[in-house]
């Protein structure tokens, strides 16, 4: 009996076979010989595909043709065919347990297909290690040639003798990373393509673009999981940064609120939220700002350091502003409110040098080292008529980083002020 049911399958498997020579089957003559080959102990896929493909050309409607051919795709590691296959299936409204093993296949291969982008990235840092490993002794590379041999034989960028290298000046490690990298980044579009419901593969793929170079991808991956996941602080601040990175300063901008809502006391967040402003020209924002993150962080140089800068920014403004005034004095010397004006931007300016000036000298009380603020607080004392003062923090300054050109002129025209004629040569040559 047994016998007789493989003979039949035999025989209608042959008829099915001398009919696909015919222009055209019954769709049931597609699906059934699908079926009854699928079942068999050693498929022929290839033929089941050829056999499904040209039913859903002759019966493009029919929804059962388009998942059984998604599902050979699938086996066959055709993805990309099978979403396509399994998303015609059901959009022709496929149902009841065809609807539930498509939908069963799709969530296996979402997560094997993200789990192996996981371990892509993973097998990134490895290389990191390994490197280290090596820097420290590089005896070790013997045991870890096989490694660096496997992970680059899943790459299709790098071809390399790795058991001849002698050196690890000689590995090829950024370019086995960015083949890591980019086999990664195929791995997380197709989890998007099998699903694009989770935010996690959004997420994996924006920092893997941004690794490989391509910004815009990765702004545009960021802003889907920014938009899946609106409070996740995670995706707020991977998106946050990126933009910021990229001088997109208005939707940082919006972004950075919706941090701060969820975190008032962010001091990061706010500080890189003072750059934003200043960069978008908003200076009072940022002013009152600085004044608002040193209430909750009163030692944090970076802002007394920002701020500083942002005040000698508004010296060199009111320089511009004096010379244009300059201009119409000369073409009317005694017009009163003109020299009114005058004597109010000195005083203006004046009051800037003097806020700068507290500001890097809290830098440098923060950081006794911060040649940054040794130069600017000298420029500052030296525009404050205070030349014994920029003469002590430059001189210390140049003894620490004598290659400052910069502060070798300001110690010359402060020598100079002094009628310190020699040195100020002497410093003024360093400088040039």
């Amino acid at each position: 009996m047994r016998f007789f049911k493989v003979a039949l399958i035999l025989l209608f498997l042959f008829m099915v076979g001398a009919c696909s020579q015919a222009q055209q089957m019954s769709r049931d003559v597609y699906k059934t010989s699908a079926k009854i080959e699928l079942k068999l102990k050693n498929p022929d896929y290839n033929r089941v595909m050829e056999l499904l493909e040209k039913g859903k050309t002759d019966y493009p409607d029919d929804a059962e043709i388009w998942f059984l051919l998604g599902k050979v795709y699938g086996i066959k590691h055709r993805d990309k065919d099978m979403v396509a296959a399994f998303a015609q299936a059901d959009k022709l409204g496929i149902k009841g347990k065809e609807k539930e093993e498509m939908d069963k296949i799709v969530k296996e291969a979402w997560f094997t297909t993200f789990n192996l982008g996981v371990e892509y990235g993973n097998q990134v840092k490895r290389v990191d290690r390994y490197s280290d490993q090596l820097s420290a002794d590089w005896s070790k590379y013997q045991t870890l040639c096989d490694s660096f041999e496997t992970m680059a034989s899943k790459t299709s960028n790098l071809t390399y003798n790795w058991k001849a290298c002698t050196s690890s000046q000689d590995l090829p490690l950024g370019q086995l990373k960015q083949g890591l990298y980019q086999k990664a980044l195929e791995q997380y579009e197709l989890a998007i393509l099998l699903d694009s419901t989770h935010y996690e593969p959004f997420v994996n793929a924006a920092f893997t673009a941004n690794k490989l170079g391509d910004t815009e991808k990765a702004m545009a991956y960021f802003k889907k999981a920014y938009e899946m996941k609106p409070e996740d602080p995670d995706v707020l601040g991977n998106y946050f940064s990126i933009l910021l990175n990229n001088k997109k300063y208005e939707e940082a901008l919006k972004v950075s609120d919706q941090i701060l809502k969820i975190d008032p006391d962010n001091t990061d967040v706010l500080f890189n939220r003072t750059i934003i402003l200043d960069n978008l020209g908003r200076t009072d924002e940022t002013m009152k700002l600085y004044d608002e993150i040193l209430l909750k962080a009163p030692d944090s140089k970076d802002v007394y350091f920002n701020r500083g800068l942002l005040y000698l920014n508004k010296t060199s403004q009111v320089a511009k502003d004096l010379l244009i005034l300059r201009d119409s004095l000369e073409n009317s010397p005694k017009n009163q409110a003109y020299i009114n004006r005058s004597h109010s931007l000195i005083e203006e300016q004046k009051s800037y040098f003097s806020k700068a000036e507290s500001d890097f000298a809290k830098v440098l009380q923060l950081s006794p080292d911060d040649l940054e603020s040794m130069r600017f607080l000298g420029y500052c004392y030296l525009n404050e008529e205070k030349p014994d003062k920029a003469i002590e923090v430059l001189e210390k300054e140049v003894q620490m980083n004598p290659d400052d050109k910069e502060a070798w002129g300001y110690l010359s025209v402060s020598y100079a002020k002094k009628g310190m004629v020699d040195k100020a040569k002497e410093a003024q040559k360093k400088a040039e």
